[in-house]
């Protein structure tokens, strides 16, 4: 029986608005946004706090199951969508640039204002995330946030893999056929024409791309695909933990109301 709902009886089909358990006068809304699934997850938690019984999972259904890996999911495809765009502009292409055409190294204070802006987004997020944690406390809240978790992941392990093998094939095509870098320098001249203070010439570009860019091709590749790999994992380790820690603590106040 859970105390403040409107039935307190039981829980019954009066309950359950749109698939999900409803608190107070609100029902399941169905989350389209990092915030909404918040909130979402914060009503769940104070519906199941009030409970004086555990409720059933099932209560969370498989269609909100499915709303939430939507959010997550989306969620995680624009943040490697940023990720993978700065990340290789910022500590490949800029600092070769800087280095190639102007023969200037790039100081340590630009190296970390790099590493700042290039895992920004992912560190911003894991953060939120981390925050959500703190609610993975009942049966519904759990199913919430790891569908969200889950769908985050997704989307970093499927964008994760897509530009390995994508940056792996073009260093190996690169290297094997000349034409392949001699289409990078048609495609992308125009930027260095707009970015850079002087004219530079096709051959120029084609060196370096061949000397830089095709080298690092593989590097880089590694590096976001690990990198996504660890803020994908981070999120569950969190609620793991969280949950091992739950447990202990459940453990503990039965044995000490056994010995009291």
């Amino acid at each position: 029986m859970a105390k403040g709902w409107e039935n307190t009886e039981n829980i019954n089909e009066n309950s359950v608005n749109n698939g999900g358990v409803v608190g107070s006068d609100n029902g399941y809304q169905k989350p389209t946004s990092l915030i909404t699934a918040l909130a979402e997850v914060q009503r769940t938690y104070v519906i199941e706090d009030k409970s004086t019984e555990d409720l059933p999972k099932e209560y969370f259904t498989i269609e909100q199951i499915f709303d939430f890996f939507k959010v997550g999911f989306r969620s995680g495809f624009i943040e490697s969508f940023l990720f993978v765009t700065l990340f290789p502009f910022l500590q490949t292409i800029y600092p070769s640039v800087k280095l190639y055409f102007f023969n200037i190294k790039i100081t340590q204070t630009e190296q970390l204002l790099l590493n700042s802006i290039s895992y920004l987004p992912m560190l911003f997020m894991t953060v939120f995330l981390l925050f959500l944690s703190k609610y993975y406390v009942g049966a519904l809240t759990r199913r919430a946030l790891f569908a969200l978790f889950s769908g985050r992941s997704m989307a970093f392990l499927i964008k994760g893999l897509i530009i390995y093998f994508l940056f792996n094939y073009l260093s190996k095509i690169s290297y094997v056929n000349p034409n392949v870098i001699y289409s990078w320098v048609d495609f992308t001249k125009w930027l260095f024409d707009i970015f850079l203070p002087f004219n530079i010439s096709n051959q120029d570009l084609y060196i370096y791309y061949y000397k830089f860019i095709t080298p690092a091709l593989t590097q880089t590749a590694e590096n976001i695909l690990y990198t996504m790999l660890f803020f994908a994992i981070l999120p569950y380790l969190t609620i793991f933990f969280k949950g091992m820690l739950m447990k202990k603590k459940h453990i503990n106040s039965i044995r000490a109301y056994e010995e009291y």
